[in-house]
């Protein structure tokens, strides 16, 4: 096929202009102004006689609704220790069929308003999440409330689901990335602790349908549940729709307790877990511990001292590895702020002949942020960089139920981010040193390398970062 490729000098004069000159482009970056002022409107909350909070936002630039509902206490650190993906396996058979239609029956009947509906679980809670026009709201919200409290769990769509997740597991086997962060979650936390444990082959094949109603019966309950509706949405004339949909929905049987995490373990000193992955293509590497829960004071001085050290693609880490060095695509660290302790973890994957000056270079990053002061130049930089965030978090309606989820995930006040910006900028240097000793312990790391032994294993116990221990693929992506 032949193709016409036009200059941009071409282009111009097709379009009636001739090409700019190097004069008429600008010569300096434009500065940064300050974070801009974001007020959400305060939300209207109201409550079910069934127990089901429901919160309302006003947007009503768009005749759209987005509504997100979030079951607190039906996350995988809810799930029975035998049972490793119940939770997210019973989240995903929500919407495979509800309220009497299959899973084609119901994505035609969502198809015909315009809508999406998605299910989903995380650590500490499960959302279904709507999007849809406002004047087809009333018979979207009666589907997600099918898909939420009267789902039909079919016996086929459970097997082929598992199934899938099957195949998924045999070939996590030579995914490097997913060996890595099992190991990573197992060496951590202990396979005994929430946060520690993966799904299996074992765990996958016993999920059936009684396992799953019965995780939903306990988890799923309206006192534990919040519905958040932004957009264009008026309480007056909407929460008669909800009592609707979801007065209905009643608990079953006993509440399962909602019980914070246990405490991580200790780590006494950091050890080289070295996983041999024969012909790997480059090594992962995971160095962390256990971290901080989503309660913590510290969470703004926290989340500034992350961004700097490996929160974005201009940190310390990302700098150092990928754009000095070149031995990455990317590296980066995070803070997993969950209902207990989740973890810090520092990552890359990096070219398997710079494994051990890859891990040489973190431990230097993450050091010299606990050691060095940060200059007033590069402070400012980095808490201008997160403040100025803050708007594209709440851009959409989507984003804000989103967020707001989050906040009642975690008993937060939806008043959060009335302050956002102004507590970003009040983090000093002093804070950031103050967190990056308290919370970053290089020398009490877990350290994971999943990489070809035979060409790295010599010069990672060369690089003295701690003992070296050889652990087998089969320990974390087992049958």
């Amino acid at each position: 096929m032949k193709r016409t490729i036009l200059s941009f000098a071409a282009g111009a004069a097709l379009l009636g202009g001739a090409p700019a000159a190097a004069q008429d482009f600008p010569t300096t970056p434009p500065r940064p102004t300050g974070a801009p002022r974001i007020d959400l409107p305060d939300p209207v909350r109201m409550r079910l006689p069934n127990g089901l909070t429901v919160m309302y936002v006003r947007q009503a630039e768009l005749p759209v609704v987005s509504a997100v509902l979030v079951t607190r206490g039906a996350g995988s650190s809810d799930e029975p220790a035998e049972a490793p993906g119940l939770a997210s396996f019973t989240a995903n058979m929500l919407d495979e069929g509800a309220g009497g239609r299959d899973a084609l029956e119901l994505a035609d009947a969502l198809d015909l308003l315009g809508a999406s509906l998605s299910t989903g679980s995380g650590a500490d809670a499960a959302q279904a999440n709507l999007y849809v026009l406002r004047p087809n709201f009333p018979a979207a919200l009666r589907l997600m409330a099918d898909v939420v409290t009267r789902p039909d769990f079919p016996q086929r769509e459970i097997d082929r689901l598992r199934e899938e997740r099957l195949t998924a597991l045999a070939r996590a086997k030579d995914e490097a990335t997913t060996i890595a962060n099992n190991a990573f979650a197992s060496l951590v936390y202990g396979a005994g602790h929430p946060y520690g444990r993966y799904p299996n082959v074992e765990s996958t094949r016993a999920l059936d349908r009684a396992r799953v109603q019965s995780f939903h019966a306990s988890r799923y309950r309206p006192e534990a549940a919040t519905l958040i509706l932004v957009g264009d949405v008026d309480p007056a004339t909407m929460q008669p729709m909800v009592a609707e949909a979801f007065g209905g929905w009643t608990s079953q049987g006993a509440a399962a307790a909602l019980a914070d995490p246990p405490q991580p373990p200790d780590i006494a000193r950091t050890v080289v877990y070295l996983i041999d992955k024969p012909g790997a293509a480059q090594s992962e590497i995971r160095i962390g511990h256990p971290g901080v829960p989503r309660s913590s004071p510290d969470y703004f001085p926290l989340l500034v001292m992350n961004t700097l050290l490996g929160g974005t693609f201009t940190s310390r880490l990302n700098t150092n590895l990928r754009e000095t060095h070149g031995w990455s695509y990317g590296a980066r660290s995070s803070f997993q702020m969950l209902r207990g302790a989740g973890p810090f973890t520092a990552q890359a994957g990096v070219q398997t002949n710079a494994t051990d000056s890859s891990l040489v270079e973190f431990f230097r990053e993450i050091n010299r942020i606990r050691t060095e002061a940060v200059s007033p130049q590069e402070l400012q930089k980095i808490k201008n960089f997160v403040a100025l965030r803050l708007p594209d978090q709440l851009e959409t309606t989507r984003d804000i139920a989103g967020q707001l989820a989050t906040l009642e995930t975690y008993g937060l006040d939806a008043s959060f981010y009335d302050d956002y910006v102004q507590r970003v900028m009040a983090v000093t240097a002093e804070d950031l040193s103050r967190v990056a000793n308290q919370y970053v312990r290089p020398d009490r790391a877990v350290v994971v390398v999943v990489g070809d032994r035979q060409l790295v294993e010599a010069a990672v116990r060369a690089a003295n970062v701690g003992p070296v221990e050889i652990r087998e693929v089969t320990e974390f992506v087992r049958e």
